[in-house]
């Protein structure tokens, strides 16, 4: 019966997904060619980046990949429920978390184009593994923290905003296990088997 409701979740929410993945391309894309205008804002970004990466390595360094796959496991929960629950600021959370993504993706793909790498073969390796189950879950949290913060202004036809946001909220929780199980698998895949897939490119 759950798993039912999840599917019916998917089909009821078929716009606010669209709208998510809309958001995250259009990061992707604003990043991509405003790098492509000015090469030069990619020395500002990347310092940035590095920084990332580097406190990232600190986290991660001299452990094994089943360790690493739950330090994934745990940062990708992390930020499921901060862009889901916290739409309720008006989606505003949501509609950052899906840019700003798909901005992290414009930039990597314009910083490999920029090395003269194989930019395709390096991201479907880098990313199609652990993405395919990791995306959809991102996708999902996003769509109902925009629908969330959409109706905490506009409540749903024929329901006072109190009831409406209870309903957003039993959406939430009843798909959290789903999105859990896709996250757990993306982690593992992230861990074991995205590193073998881009050693071949490094």
């Amino acid at each position: 019966m759950k798993l039912e409701y999840f599917i019916l979740t998917l089909k009821e929410n078929r716009s606010w997904l669209l709208l998510a993945v809309f958001f995250f391309l259009g990061g992707f894309i604003l990043t991509y060619f405003s790098l492509s205008q000015d090469p030069e804002f990619l020395n500002m970004i990347e310092e940035i980046f590095q920084t990332v990466l580097a406190e990232l390595g600190n986290e991660t360094r001299e452990i094994s990949p089943l360790q690493m796959s739950f330090f994934y496991f745990i940062r990708n929960v992390s930020a499921v429920l901060y862009v889901s629950f916290l739409g309720i600021i008006l989606g505003i959370p949501s509609l950052f978390s899906a840019i700003a993504n798909g901005s992290v993706l414009g930039l990597v793909t314009f910083h490999l184009a920029q090395q003269g790498k194989a930019t395709i073969p390096y991201l479907i390796a880098g990313i199609v593994p652990h993405g395919m189950f990791e995306l959809p879950a991102f996708f999902l949290s996003v769509a109902l923290g925009l629908k969330l913060g959409y109706h905490v202004i506009f409540p749903l036809p024929n329901m006072s905003r109190a009831h409406t946001l209870r309903r957003i909220f039993a959406e939430m929780i009843l798909s959290l296990p789903y999105l859990l199980v896709l996250l757990a698998i993306a982690a593992l895949i992230e861990a074991f088997v995205t590193p073998v897939f881009l050693a071949f490119y490094l």
